[in-house]
């Protein structure tokens, strides 16, 4: 697999990352779900930033 074959699907990843923070985190501080850990929150948030910084410099590295 080629370094630029990565880049779509870790873009892809990062905002479902992504959504997937925002949506926990409105479930948890808006509707008040109970069940919703805020460490979950937290992870995907760090999860996200993290695959969105390696998107960015695969997608710097490949355009170099």
């Amino acid at each position: 697999m080629k370094i630029y074959e990565i880049i779509k699907p870790l873009g892809i990843l990062a905002y479902v990352a992504l959504m997937f923070a925002f949506f926990t985190g409105v479930a948890k501080f808006k509707f008040h779900v109970r069940w919703i850990n805020i460490k979950w929150h937290i992870w995907l948030g760090v999860i996200a930033v993290v695959l969105a910084s390696i998107h960015a410099i695969i997608v710097i590295y490949v355009n170099m």
